[in-house]
């Protein structure tokens, strides 16, 4: 192709369900579908096109333009002319130009058919506190996160503050009504944002990350006066979760965050996708809720035996990554050999 622009890249990744589109200066375009990477040899990528990509999704705006050749990365959200929106991520690699974009669902699927676990229904009931949807990126937490608001949307009247970094899906009002505001474009960050919270009426407030001591501060502060708050973590499992939330602070002051912690948090959820049997992923989950089990494990600082705690409290609820993949390869969903790699530390 002699000419190209972004448009039919874009349709190329929803027609062939890619998730993620990568495209550099001097090399083809490459899609992943179903977690694995493949190029086009038809879209080699020279400067000129490039160049037109770069405009293409700046939308011809030439401050945006230069602010990122000069800052050399940037992240911002794109809605194709169909509608689909994408979160895109521009950078320079080897001093050329870079672009990987996430294709973002143009509809919330609900809890049901994203394959949840039952519980996270249990999820959207909830009035105050806490509450974590974690895995490293790649694992579509902003999907679940969608579809857990998306839920109370339609069932609860509602202030629903969110707080993003873009923002990649714009809500309707259903039932609630949503405040949705965008890091670098209606608040200075996330810890300003969520300071200036507590004086916008919201009911529930979603901050899209806990990147730093100061979010999470924030955060939980909310959460004590009576707020629901969701959030995600970059974290693998519920213990590294309650871990990486306590060593946001200073040894001196985790003693009495971690008292914090055990009366507002209510529930993570860790997720993470892998190869279907028969073509595709699916999820992988772990539910962890704060039963008095698990509180006084957090107050005493005795993790090791939180999951040997989820494991017991299949009845109220949870259940561990490890025990729910096993269920889908006993049902022949899935292949150990896809996931057991993830758990042989507990092995």
């Amino acid at each position: 192709m002699s000419n190209i622009t972004i448009w039919p890249i874009l349709d190329h990744c929803i027609k062939i369900w890619a998730s993620d589109i990568h495209m550099s200066e001097g090399e083809n375009i490459w899609f992943r579908v179903h977690g694995e990477l493949g190029k086009v040899v038809w879209a080699s990528l020279d400067s000129v096109k490039i160049r037109q990509i770069l405009s293409d999704l700046f939308r011809d705006n030439n401050d945006l333009i230069e602010d990122f050749l000069t800052k050399k990365d940037a992240d911002f959200a794109y809605i194709h002319t169909d509608g689909t929106p994408f979160r895109v991520n521009a950078f320079f690699k080897l001093w050329k130009i870079a672009f990987v974009m996430r294709r973002i669902a143009s509809e919330p699927k609900t809890i049901q058919e994203l394959g949840l676990p039952r519980w996270v229904e249990k999820f959207t009931k909830a009035k105050w506190g806490l509450i974590l949807v974690t895995w490293p990126t790649g694992s579509w937490k902003s999907t679940s996160m969608i579809s857990i608001l998306d839920a109370i949307n339609k069932t609860r009247r509602e202030h629903i503050l969110t707080i993003e970094d873009p923002t990649e899906f714009i809500f309707k009002d259903d039932k609630s009504i949503f405040s949705q505001r965008e890091v670098g474009k209606d608040t200075k960050s996330f810890a300003s944002a969520l300071r200036a919270a507590m004086r916008e009426d919201p009911d529930i407030v979603m901050v899209w990350e806990m990147r730093d001591k100061e979010t999470v501060e924030a955060a939980v502060e909310l959460a004590e006066t009576g707020h629901l708050v969701i959030s995600t973590l970059h974290t693998a499992w519920s213990v590294q979760t309650i871990t990486r939330l306590v060593n946001f602070f200073h040894p001196e002051l985790q003693h009495s965050f971690r008292y914090k912690l055990w009366d507002i948090l209510f529930w993570v959820l860790s997720q993470r996708l892998i190869p279907k049997v028969g073509g595709g992923r699916v999820w992988i989950y772990e539910v962890m809720m704060m039963t008095p089990g698990i509180r006084n494990l957090i107050r005493s600082w005795d993790l090791v035996q939180i999951n040997n705690a989820i494991e017991m409290g299949q009845s109220e609820w949870m259940v561990t990554m490890k025990n729910y993949a096993d269920n889908l390869r006993d049902k022949w969903i899935a292949k150990e050999e896809d996931y057991i790699n993830y758990f042989m530390d507990d092995m």
